[in-house]
């Protein structure tokens, strides 16, 4: 992989990893100011706090922090491709958990979610189609899910291209020499 497509990728994968931050940070921030102010009295009441807030809250300053160590030369470039990757597919992973799971009803004992018009998505069917549902009907989710998913694919690709973190004996023998770039 040349260099110029080396600084394409990794300028995308940080814009989608601040892009996917921000949207945590929007969502999760105002929402975990208003239960932390609520807890005593969701917690009186045998009531967990959706602890999705303070999740993406977490989530955004590990993601924002991310490049900063990176810029910094603290956490070297595999270590932040193999991390992004991670992230990334853990973001994916957890927004299927909660969908699958009936939004945090294991929270709470005899909580099920409700269910939508004919049957409800949550009344039963595969995992994969109520994913796809949400998926199809809640178009910023499923944006962020798209933007989430191409970023840890940019990392993988990065982690096997990145010619800063391949050793020159492992590189192919098409790619010109690093003195190249100006």
């Amino acid at each position: 992989m040349d260099r110029r497509t080396t600084k394409l990728l990794r300028g995308t994968a940080a814009a989608l990893v601040f892009a996917t931050a921000a949207f945590h940070l929007w969502w999760g921030l105002p929402r975990s100011i208003i239960y932390a102010q609520a807890m005593s009295g969701l917690l009186g009441q045998g009531l967990p706090p959706d602890p999705r807030p303070f999740l993406f809250v977490a989530f955004a300053a590990v993601l924002l922090a991310g490049p900063y160590l990176v810029t910094r030369g603290i956490v070297g470039l595999r270590n932040a491709y193999i991390a992004g990757t991670l992230l990334m597919v853990a973001a994916i992973a957890g927004w299927v958990f909660w969908h699958a799971t009936g939004h945090g009803a294991f929270l709470v004992e005899g909580f099920s979610a409700p269910s939508s018009g004919s049957g409800g998505h949550h009344g039963g069917g595969s995992t994969v189609l109520l994913i796809l549902d949400h998926f199809n009907t809640e178009p910023v989710e499923s944006g962020l899910k798209t933007l989430e998913a191409i970023a840890a694919a940019i990392f993988v690709t990065l982690l096997w291209k990145d010619p800063a973190i391949i050793p020159d004996n492992q590189r192919d023998s098409t790619e010109p020499p690093a003195s190249s770039e100006s």
